[in-house]
């Protein structure tokens, strides 16, 4: 599976396509932008939060691809947050503010179904809790990491999927960026 680098970097695109500012100059819509982009790359990386037990155990994969990486959790996890967001400022969170928490947590796991996985489950169960079946993508375009244990996160053979992914997300994120500036221009002209 991929790492917080493509996923947070695939996060901070889809949240400037979403909610950036492209009328602005860029460094300024950047600016303006930058806490809905970091709220972005957190939110695209969340369903990894079941890393944490495996901490705990010296096993990172322990609970790995298990319930957060279901369409039920990201159901779940976006209502909440989305209630929260009501609860504290309901004039600011709005219907946008649900298709953005859907966008950003759902993006992580359609990056998990296009990268390498070598441990079991050997995909991802989409349909958790209800459904274990484990789905798989079509293609693998990201390669995975060796991530058994911290210690592995160190081998060289994930130098190579950290260069990957940082290429990969960037160029993605750069992508998103130029797509939103050039739509928004193109409306403003129409």
């Amino acid at each position: 599976m991929s790492s917080p680098v493509f996923h947070g970097l695939t996060g901070v695109g889809l949240a400037y396509v979403l909610a950036g500012d492209a009328r602005l100059p860029l460094s300024a819509s950047l600016r303006k932008a930058a806490p809905l982009l970091l709220a972005g790359a957190i939110l695209a990386c969340l369903p990894d939060v079941d890393y944490l037990p495996g901490l705990t155990r010296g096993a990172l994969n322990t609970a790995h691809q298990q319930i957060t990486h279901s369409l039920a959790w990201i159901g779940l996890v976006t209502a909440g947050l989305w209630m929260l967001g009501r609860a504290w400022k309901p004039e600011r969170v709005g219907w946008h503010a649900a298709l953005f928490l859907v966008v950003m947590l759902g993006s992580h796991l359609g990056i998990d179904l296009i990268t390498q996985d070598h441990l079991a489950l050997y995909g991802i169960p989409l349909g958790a809790p209800f459904s274990w079946h484990v789905v798989h993508g079509p293609v693998s375009w990201m390669p995975s990491w060796s991530k058994s244990s911290l210690a592995d996160l160190w081998n060289a053979r994930n130098l190579t999927s950290f260069g990957i992914e940082l290429g990969a997300g960037s160029l993605l994120a750069a992508g998103c960026v130029s797509v939103k500036r050039g739509w928004t221009r193109r409306k403003a002209t129409v």
